[in-house]
């Protein structure tokens, strides 16, 4: 092992949880986590992560809720930083490797809908969970867990609920295999291949299983015997290899297997032309792996397809939902984009789940509300650029008309410095140093000399002092430290100056005299390119603050459009019944965010309510609230449930709230009840935006 250490190596850092990033950093970065004060977890998730409350079908596929999955990532480009310090990310986008295309740039869904025998058992499986709700059942009897493995297990087939079932007529294994004869029978010619994924189930000659199903149906079809195979029945790495040159050489023309046995490892691609989902696994990266068995190099088919297989109704909506919320995060870190301060469903991959979802569930008003939720969150994130756009314009431009003065105060310097110059030009050398004036014949070597013994011989002087003059200028130098012994003496070299009405660098040379005289001479003829220079930077800030005061107190251009999405958003709730408090929670649920509120920047209303954003963040600056490292937002508050903080600014109409170490809301405190004192803990409570203090308020201090 060579002196740098431990190398991880892995293609999939982040697979199913956020915990994941933290423990690599845990492992492989202990001292900057201890450093940023974030080494212990709900440190780290206070900073970086947030909970994000979205639309969900319940897990029994009954009804829908307001959930809330910690599965956001915030201070985005702070994390990243800190992440890629220690990984070197290289996705397959990056790299551009020669892979076969996808049709339609996306999978395909296919839906069947739902029988009455699986129709029957989602009512039983909620009322279950109504029994695990209202009850104390015993976890060993049943629990959450049991019935969504029920439920998945019943949406793939139901005879793997009741053996005993009758086939149902029209299912998506039906599907399934006629799409698999299709190609099977469009390809002959080529001899193409064809994956098919399930993990709910496992070849057993003894009872039903969707393995051998499917294969009796494909050779009633008139797909041969021959071509079909079961990735368990390989059980050694000989027989895999077997299997797999059988594959690639076209013998075998469909392979099925689980994502354990047939996912990492296995290289089938040579003849792939389709993959076919039967069921969702858990997590992203298993859909990963299963599809990237064909999307990958060496498969000399130009375009493939990928399906995906869902009943209606069922819980596979469920599991394709939850797919969704851990991609989003996971896609957006490995891609690297930084470019906006939070990330959560703005990336393509979760479109295409959300799909998945939308059609699953065989309702219209949830494929409307998917579509709406996506674009009320991407004019969200734009709103927030926006905002935050203005607030740097108002920044400006009281800032700008500062610089514009101080910068014509330094060109005036700067001419005045040249004037001088110019009037003390002469063709003889003159230079004093100090108490002695040289000049004449080989004044310059001499005063070069003298200059630089004097300025070396007061090295330990770390103040600046003149130690010369030369044409109206004097000549100034300041030691540096001896850095507690770890610079050596010859490394010390004084610092140079001139000083005129402005002051300027020039350099000392120690071993060669009359180049420190030659860098001052430089220095003064340089004077006419600053003036320039000078010049052209007050021009620049000028123009700066001339185009803010045109973009100054600008409208967002999509606050039309946005009020129009949100009012049909708050239709499609009270459509959807996302507003009963035992679907979303409402204010019992303590922490709740709005769905549309999460993420938000607070819009710039008041120029008192600015003024107390601006002492929040400098209260909690000097306070040492804040991480010094890191930004800190302003965030709108949340439209349901408790919230506590600390008091951190306040005036007459608002009072700004620090809820975390680096971020904080403001609230106006008419609703409040009572006044309220800077540094006080307490916790409001919300009801559709508005605040008041809860009963159970610490006043700690």
């Amino acid at each position: 092992m060579t002196a740098r250490g431990v190398v991880f190596a892995t293609g999939t850092p982040i697979s199913n949880t956020l915990a994941e990033m933290y423990t690599m950093l845990r492992y492989l970065a202990p001292e900057m986590l201890s450093e940023r004060k974030v080494e212990h977890f709900d440190a780290w998730a206070a900073n970086f992560a947030e909970a994000v409350t979205s639309l969900e079908l319940a897990p029994d596929g009954s009804g829908y809720r307001m959930h809330t999955r910690f599965a956001k990532f915030i201070n985005l480009p702070e994390l990243l930083s800190v992440f890629r310090t220690v990984a070197d990310v290289q996705t397959a986008d990056m790299l551009n490797l020669p892979r076969p295309a996808l049709e339609n740039g996306k999978p395909t869904i296919q839906a069947a809908p739902a029988s009455p025998e699986l129709k029957a058992f989602i009512r039983i499986l909620t009322e279950r969970a109504e029994r695990l709700k209202k009850e104390r059942v015993d976890p060993a009897v049943d629990n959450m867990l049991k019935i969504t493995g029920e439920g998945r297990k019943a949406a793939l087939d139901m005879r793997l609920i009741d053996p005993h079932a009758e086939p149902e007529t029209e299912t998506k294994i039906d599907r399934a295999v006629s799409r698999i004869v299709a190609i099977w029978r469009a390809t002959q010619g080529e001899r193409s291949t064809q994956l098919v994924f399930s993990d709910l189930s496992t070849p057993d000659a003894q009872r039903f299983n969707v393995y051998h199903d499917v294969r009796s149906k494909l050779v009633n079809a008139g797909v041969p015997a021959a071509e079909i195979a079961f990735i368990h029945d390989a059980e050694t790495d000989t027989a895999k290899k077997v299997l797999f040159d059988g594959v690639n050489a076209g013998r075998v023309r469909i392979l099925l297997g689980s994502t354990e046995k047939m996912g990492a490892g296995t290289n089938v691609q040579r003849r792939l032309v389709a993959l076919h989902h039967l069921d969702a696994p858990w997590r992203p990266r298993d859909i990963e792996q299963r599809e990237g068995r064909i999307l990958r190099q060496g498969n000399a088919n130009k375009e493939v397809q990928i399906f995906r297989y869902v009943t209606e109704g069922s819980f596979d909506a469920y599991m394709w939902q939850t797919l969704e919320t851990k991609a989003r995060f996971i896609q957006q870190v490995m891609r690297g984009e930084t470019s906006v301060r939070s990330a959560e469903d703005l990336e393509s991959g979760a479109l295409t789940y959300a799909e998945i979802k939308a059609i699953a569930s065989g309702n219209p008003a949830v494929v409307e509300k998917i579509k709406i939720d996506t674009e009320v969150r991407k004019l969200d994130q734009l709103r927030a650029v926006h905002a935050n756009q203005q607030r740097h314009i108002r920044w400006e431009i009281r800032d700008l008309p500062r610089q514009i003065v101080d910068a014509k105060q330094h060109l005036a310097n700067i001419e005045a410095d040249i004037a001088t110059r110019n009037a003390s030009e002469s063709n003889e050398f003159s230079m004093t140093v100090g108490n002695r004036a040289f000049s004449g014949k080989g004044a310059r070597e001499e005063a070069a000399k003298a200059l630089t013994f004097t300025i070396l011989s007061w090295r330990d002087d770390q103040t600046m002092q003149p130690r010369g003059s030369f044409r109206g200028f004097e000549v100034l130098s300041r030691g540096k430290s001896a850095g507690f012994g770890l610079l050596k003496e010859d490394e010390r070299i004084p610092e140079l100056f001139i000083r005129g009405r402005a002051t300027y660098s020039a350099n000392l040379n120690a071993t060669n005299p009359v180049g420190t005289v030659q860098s001052v001479e430089h220095a003064l003829r340089n004077l006419d390119k600053l003036a320039a220079e000078q010049q052209n930077r007050v021009a620049r800030i000028e123009r700066e603050l001339a185009d803010y005061q045109l973009q100054a107190d600008r409208p967002f251009e999509h606050e039309e459009r946005l009020k129009q999405l949100l009012a049909r958003q708050s239709e499609l709730n009270s459509l959807l019944d996302l507003d009963k408090d035992d679907q979303q929670a409402g204010d019992s649920a303590p922490g709740v965010k709005d769905d549309l509120q999460v993420g938000r920047a607070a819009p710039a209303t008041s120029r008192g309510r600015d003024e107390v954003a601006k002492r929040a963040e400098a209260y909690m600056r000097t306070s040492g609230t804040a991480i010094r490292e890191l930004p800190i937002a302003e965030r709108a508050p949340p439209q349901t449930g408790p919230v506590s903080g600390r008091a951190v600014a306040k005036d007459e109409e608002h009072i700004a709230l620090a809820t975390a170490t680096n971020s904080f809301f403001v609230v106006a405190s008419s609703s409040l009840g009572r006044e309220v004192q800077i540094g006080e803990r307490l916790t409001l409570r919300f009801h559709r935006g508005r605040a008041t203090i809860s009963n159970g308020v610490d006043r700690g201090r």
